[in-house]
């Protein structure tokens, strides 16, 4: 009996591929091995970093984000106002906050993983008035 063998078409591998589990984009994989066995691949998972945060002042408002990386999920975000938690900004990104003009806020944010890492984005910007 013969057996053919043939290239797989595109695509096949394609959604080979597509349906295929893989890492998550947060881990970078290695392969290790040792004279007492085969070689295996371990998993080295990223830190929790911030990568950017920002409050812009505009006329009695505050528009601040915070970006991060090297997170495991679930992540948490939670953003204070001179000391007062505020929950209704939970787990956002990007926050409108409403302000008195001339005045100096101590606002921050801080993001956390499931691995219980954390980091915080802080600032301490003053209100402006009139128009943006």
């Amino acid at each position: 009996m013969r057996t053919s063998y043939g290239l797989v078409p595109p695509a096949v591998l394609a959604i080979g591929l597509l349906l295929c589990p893989v890492a998550p984009a947060s881990a970078a994989a290695t392969t290790t091995a040792t004279t007492a066995g085969p070689a295996r691949a371990t998993t080295t998972a990223m830190a929790l970093t911030l990568d950017e945060g920002s409050c812009e002042p505009l006329a009695r408002r505050f528009l601040c984000s915070v970006s991060y990386s090297g997170a495991i999920a679930p992540v948490a975000i939670r953003w204070f106002v001179d000391g007062g938690y505020i929950p209704a900004y939970d787990n956002r990104s990007f926050v409108g906050i409403g302000c008195q003009p001339t005045v100096r806020y101590d606002i921050r944010a801080v993001i956390s993983d499931a691995t219980g890492a954390s980091v915080e984005y802080h600032t301490t910007p003053v209100c402006r008035s009139g128009n943006p």
